[in-house]
């Protein structure tokens, strides 16, 4: 449930920062014609993702298709987050430049234009949480999936209405350095749980049985309920909130010698 907690939020959270920029954008250069389209694109993006989501969850009932899904979105998860921390400070002003490509279109081209690169950009967060949701979702209660699912969208309201109200109390650069930890060490473990299932079934091209066979053994210690699954899931919460931590005390440090 936790997993999917904060799979739910960091990717809901991002669709919405997303969103909150574009709109913002074309209301600030008087597109404002160009938001029916806009909202159009996240509809389409909603249901495309929907539909993706559940072909997904239907494949990882195959224990081959689940191990690919798991390594899929480990490396699709931990390059993106890592490529978004490294790039967070351009991202406002990429977006900008990206959708005036679109806006400076005349008549029905500028719409088309905004409609497909919002269903592009909204897609695109929506099937990386397709496939993260999809790559656990055999190994995890379909009820506390929903649980989990449930309370990120309920999370990511709270911040949109504080971003909306308040945006100067969000420290959005903190949140993204904590969730992106968290996301870098589940693509490890979605990694790992990927090798275990694939080596299992002998599956992973051009290694031969025997190499299928010794990573399936080492993998092992890895399973659910063993001690490294404990440590790499209480790692899940600790490093995060370590950082979370950290970070709380090097800004009072700060403070504290600005205000001497």
């Amino acid at each position: 449930m936790f997993e999917t907690l904060i799979i739910t939020f960091r990717e809901g959270l991002e669709a919405f920062l997303i969103v909150a920029i574009m709109a913002a954008y074309l209301i600030k250069t008087g597109r404002r014609q160009l938001m029916t389209p806009l909202f159009a694109g996240i509809g389409a993006a909603l249901l495309i993702s929907g539909t993706t989501g559940w072909h997904v969850a239907e494949l990882a009932e195959d224990p081959i298709w689940e191990g690919w899904l798991a390594l899929i979105a480990g490396m699709l998860v931990a390059s993106f987050t890592m490529f978004i921390m490294v790039n967070a400070k351009n991202i406002r002003g990429n977006l900008h430049d990206l959708i005036d490509v679109q806006a400076q279109k005349t008549g029905i081209f500028a719409s088309v234009g905004v409609f497909i690169f919002t269903t592009l950009m909204i897609t695109r967060e929506g099937m990386e949480t397709a496939l993260m949701l999809g790559a656990i979702s055999a190994q995890t209660d379909a009820v506390n999936m929903w649980i989990g699912a449930m309370m990120g969208l309920i999370s990511v309201t709270a911040i949109g209405f504080l971003w909306v109200t308040q945006s100067n109390r969000v420290n959005l650069k903190l949140f993204m350095q904590v969730t992106g930890l968290f996301l870098i060490l589940f693509a490890v473990d979605l990694f790992i749980y990927g090798i275990h299932e694939l080596s299992e079934m002998y599956a992973i091209p051009f290694v031969g049985q025997s190499v299928n066979e010794f990573l399936h053994i080492n993998t092992e210690m890895f399973g659910h309920g063993s001690l490294y699954s404990l440590v790499i899931t209480y790692g899940l919460i600790v490093v995060p909130a370590g950082w979370l931590f950290l970070s709380y005390l090097r800004e009072k440090v700060k403070f504290q010698k600005t205000a001497i």
